[in-house]
């Protein structure tokens, strides 16, 4: 399958904040799919290619079995873990702070771009990349 626009799944605990997600994605020229939990998600991403997963670290705790399973059986899936809520941004299994700013739909955005251009020290990583915005 030859496609041309990034494909970003999004789990958020929030819809209102999933739809502002998706909004904001979509105007950046992503195709963006989203799923209402853990088990959407599995299901959506056994059927299809996705580039990246944007979860919010809420559904990520609610279920980490099945994030878990979800990064081992797709192990070069990259999964943006973003607070959903004010705090620090920073890499997981990562030290390096990415942003002190609270997050919003372009802080996620960019830290998307970060994981999709693969540039600098995660562009090394071939394990399940994990990063928190």
């Amino acid at each position: 399958m030859n496609r041309s626009t990034t494909r970003i799944l999004c789990v958020d605990s929030s819809p209102r904040r999933l739809r502002e997600l998706t909004d904001a994605l979509e105007r950046a020229g992503f195709e963006v799919w989203t799923a209402g939990g853990a088990s959407d998600a599995v299901c959506l991403v056994s059927g299809l290619h996705f580039d990246v997963v944007a979860i919010d670290q809420s559904s990520a705790s609610a279920r980490p079995d099945v994030w878990n399973c979800l990064a081992e059986s797709h192990p070069t899936l990259p999964i943006l873990v973003h607070s959903g809520a004010p705090r620090t941004s920073m890499l997981c299994r990562n030290p390096q702070v990415i942003s002190s700013e609270p997050s919003t739909n372009h802080e996620i955005a960019l830290a998307l771009l970060l994981l999709l251009l693969g540039e600098g020290p995660m562009s090394k990583i071939r394990e399940p990349q994990f990063i928190a915005a």
